[in-house]
């Protein structure tokens, strides 16, 4: 088995109470079968309340005012403090661990919808990186029948090379950002063609149609986009208004060239952050299309996701860490609103 991480992946400590957006509040807590059962048997002064906190036909813990049942006044979790970090189930011990299945491959990266990964990130001297390690574990190929392995190995290619471009600081993040997305397109028109032994030739340096996509930055499609967030279900409403606020500012800033300049082309300390969520979206969810072939949409929620996290800080004054934070919460933690980004980048082919 190979094993990829992320910067610091192994690093990450929870810093529980002081977090100032608990992914105890607001997400219904799925629990896994294991723990389910652990939970079921479990005996002493806590067991009853602890049953009593789980709704057991939706396998979830229950909650009070939008707040785990488990989760007490001072923001700490009263199952960890009581029964040790052993009985967490699954979901909790995992957040923000992500971890992507590829065939005798894995992928493990830290979710921004975390404070302390995006505090992390936002550091000047956090380098976005991807270390391998490897053992003599193989999987079961009857669990990855339908992988396609040969589609894998160009998708990790070209991957490669875009985390390449996507470090190029000779170039504004924005020219890197056009290219990767330029390269994505010329890569699903391969695969679409069936002809995924040319996805190797695509580099930088190709010319490229982009007629009618989100392809190369373009303000008009980046507010079109804004319709697409709004329209995603939310875990609270005010993000649903803070797209809306962000929609009306640059629409009200349209002919303002410098506004538009300042956000998108930020100086050097503040671009590399947004390199680095670049980095990491690209990381997370590029190699996914080896299962549905969505290529060009897979990139471009890392592209596009960039440029809409530039054009939200610009339109608040919540501070960009907040920004980053809330986006991913919203939008990646929905497999609903995933495969809605997927379509709307996909109906632009």
């Amino acid at each position: 088995m190979l094993y990829r991480k992320q910067t610091d992946y192994d690093e990450f400590k929870c810093i529980a109470d002081k977090c100032p957006k608990s992914c105890c509040i607001g997400w219904q807590i799925v629990i896994d079968e294991d723990s389910i059962n652990k939970y079921t048997v479990a005996e002493g002064n806590f067991s009853d309340r602890l049953k009593s906190s789980i709704d057991y036909n939706e396998q979830c813990f229950k909650q009070n005012n939008t707040r785990c049942a488990m989760l007490n006044e001072t923001g700490l979790c009263d199952l960890q403090s009581t029964l040790g970090e052993d009985y967490l189930c699954n979901t909790c011990r995992m957040f923000p661990r992500h971890i992507e299945e590829f065939l005798d491959i894995r992928e493990y990266s830290l979710s921004l919808s975390c404070p302390e990964v995006t505090r992390m990130m936002m550091e000047p001297d956090f380098v976005f990186t991807i270390s391998e390690t490897e053992d003599d574990i193989e999987d079961n190929p009857d669990e990855f029948d339908d992988f396609d392995f040969m589609l894998y190995d160009k998708l990790e290619y070209a991957r490669d090379k875009m985390l390449e471009v996507a470090k190029e600081t000779t170039l504004p993040l924005q020219e890197r950002m056009n290219i990767i997305a330029c390269m994505a397109l010329k890569l699903q028109e391969f695969y679409d063609e069936g002809d995924i032994f040319e996805m190797d030739g695509v580099t930088a340096d190709d010319t490229f149609e982009t007629t009618g996509t989100s392809a190369m930055l373009s303000l008009d499609n980046c507010i079109t986009g804004f319709d697409a967030l709004i329209e995603m279900e939310v875990l609270e409403e005010s993000w649903r208004d803070s797209i809306k606020e962000a929609k009306a500012f640059w629409l009200n800033n349209a002919n303002n060239f410098n506004t538009w300049k300042s956000a998108m082309y930020p100086d050097k300390n503040q671009e590399f952050i947004f390199e680095k969520i670049l980095e990491s979206l690209l990381y997370t969810y590029f190699c996914g299309a080896v299962y549905d072939g969505q290529i060009y949409a897979r990139t471009m929620i890392a592209v596009q996701s960039t440029r809409w996290l530039m054009m939200l800080d610009a339109a608040s004054s919540q501070g960009l860490a907040k920004t980053i934070y809330l986006y991913s919460r919203e939008v990646e933690h929905s497999d609903l609103n995933i495969n809605r980004l997927i379509e709307y980048f996909e109906s632009e082919l």
